[in-house]
């Protein structure tokens, strides 16, 4: 009864005629039962069309509804559970274990595109034993990851790049005895030499090596930058820096991220001599995203429906006067299912405090807590 009321209010909302309800509810019920129902910021009892209809309420022309209508039935990426599932799955066979192929390839001389004899070697065993894994957020999704991934040691996967000093001991003590193990001997001193660092979406780039007031950088990569790269830190105990192979893997990310991240990982680690490769499971095109000159009538709702509360100090590290196409002006029209990016046009996902509440509200990771 509830989902008949609410494809009621969204009609009555929107002014359909008989032709345009019979071809547009099919549409809406189907996205939202495959997909948009999952959204897991909706309020206790709240589905994805009742969502719809309150949000395209809140707009009192009929042109304004009719193009944030269009930017949904047409525009809109939403990126279930089922497919980022999917990313993590693909993200060590088909992005990692080339990388460890070719290492032993070349260790062995073998042509890299003989992959039993080279995958069956005790090089490549080693090789792929001294590669750690360490999340950069919970996004990271490492339960999955680890699962997913039974040819690799639980020992080498963790869920954070922040590691106690004890957790730093057993994994080095762990990862002595696997190599020990594969190369029929005795425990040995044995260090990581390729690190590959996991989270599950970037838009801008920006946050992993954001720049500080004093002039340093921040952000998550940088931190472990600094760790790994001085003398006797924990981190540092971790890894042969002279041989490190560092991976940055991401399993969704815009085409505008890579260019920052790329330059600020050369930046920081050219210098110290590691290798590094940035890989994206899901590459979004530059062609996906909203600017004020693509998107035709849903710019002047964008600017109407702006609430400046939104461009906060944290929006403000993005570089852009305002928050309306999202952090670092991203445009993006894309949602993920358990929480919806501050890259995305602010419409989308605005706060439920806002001057307008946004069709897949976002959950703020930065609040004060009086």
């Amino acid at each position: 009864m509830k989902d008949i009321l609410a494809e009621r209010l969204l009609v009555r909302v929107m002014g359909w005629d008989r032709d345009r309800v019979r071809t547009e509810i099919p549409l809406i019920l189907v996205l939202a039962s495959y997909k948009y129902d999952e959204y897991q910021q909706f309020s206790p009892g709240m589905r994805f069309v009742e969502s719809l209809a309150r949000w395209l309420r809140q707009f009192e022309d009929p042109v304004e509804r009719e193009a944030a209508y269009e930017l949904v039935r047409d525009r809109l990426i939403f990126c279930s559970s089922a497919e980022m599932r999917h990313f993590v799955e693909m993200a060590y066979p088909d992005h990692i274990r080339p990388h460890l192929l070719r290492q032993a390839a070349e260790e062995i001389k073998q042509d890299f595109r003989r992959v039993g004899r080279v995958s069956q070697s005790k090089e490549f065993g080693v090789i792929r034993r001294q590669c750690l894994f360490l999340g950069l957020s919970d996004g990271a999704r490492i339960d999955l990851f680890r699962r997913s991934n039974p040819e690799l040691s639980t020992e080498q996967i963790w869920q954070t790049h922040e590691l106690a000093d004890e957790r730093v001991r057993e994994l080095l003590e762990k990862l002595a005895e696997g190599v020990a193990a594969i190369r029929g001997g005795r425990a040995r001193r044995a260090k990581f030499t390729t690190v590959v660092l996991l989270d599950d979406f970037s838009g801008s780039g920006r946050s992993y090596y954001m720049p500080k007031d004093d002039g340093t950088l921040g952000g998550k990569i940088a931190k472990f930058h600094r760790q790994v790269t001085k003398p006797r830190s924990k981190l540092s105990r971790l890894v042969d820096l002279g041989q490190l192979h560092l991976i940055i893997l991401l399993y969704v990310a815009t085409e505008q991220a890579e260019r920052p991240l790329e330059e600020s990982t050369r930046t920081l680690w050219d210098p110290v001599g590691v290798r590094w490769n940035i890989e994206v499971v899901q590459r979004l095109p530059e062609s996906l995203r909203l600017t004020p000159n693509n998107c035709g009538s849903l710019a002047q709702v964008v600017d109407r429906y702006y609430d400046d509360a939104i461009h906060d100090e944290h929006m403000e590290k993005g570089g852009t006067e305002d928050s309306r196409y999202g952090f670092g002006g991203c445009g993006l029209p894309l949602v993920l299912h358990h929480n919806a990016p501050n890259n995305s046009v602010s419409l989308l996902w605005s706060y439920e405090d806002m001057k307008v509440r946004g069709l897949f509200p976002r959950i703020r990771r930065h609040k004060e807590v009086p």
